[in-house]
């Protein structure tokens, strides 16, 4: 019975906000150093491709589309609530720092579609800007909002 509770109350929160949740911790590597505007376009790439994959595939509105790079020189952040707009992406990189090895979390909401089309659609975006960029990675941890509500309520 508790079972069906959990599962309702999921439904809810669902029929509530509308809205599909993906999220991923991954380690990314570059065969050679990139620059912090390399980093840039890749992170642009990045939120751009799995956003419009999402729209392209049901989503009618975009929540927020972000990613936070962890490197040993610096960090990098990127989001994007606009597709027309691109992403906005700030760093502290210094001067000459470049980047070849570390850590995105990647966050994507779109209003629309449910996370698991969200995930559907992230993935292959991922592997292919990664792809365009040279840069190999691991996905690390991947899972959808619906995961952690579970999680949260069979605590």
């Amino acid at each position: 019975m508790e079972d069906d509770h959990d599962e309702i109350h999921l439904a809810m929160h669902r029929e509530a906000d509308e809205l599909g949740k993906f999220a991923s911790l991954i380690e990314v590597r570059a065969p050679r150093p990139l620059s912090p505007q390399e980093t840039v376009g890749l992170l642009d790439e990045l939120l751009y491709q799995i956003t419009r994959a999402c729209l392209d595939h049901g989503a009618d509105l975009v929540g927020h589309v972000k990613a936070f790079l962890k490197t040993e020189d610096g960090a990098m952040s990127a989001s994007l609530i606009d597709i027309d707009k691109r992403s906005n992406v700030t760093h502290d990189f210094s001067h000459g720092a470049t980047f070849q090895r570390g850590e995105i979390t990647l966050h994507v909401i779109v209003h629309g579609i449910w996370d698991d089309e969200v995930r559907a659609q992230s993935l292959p975006a991922m592997d292919r800007v990664f792809k365009q960029f040279g840069v190999d990675y691991t996905i690390l941890k991947d899972f959808t909002d619906k995961e952690r509500s579970i999680s949260h309520h069979l605590k």
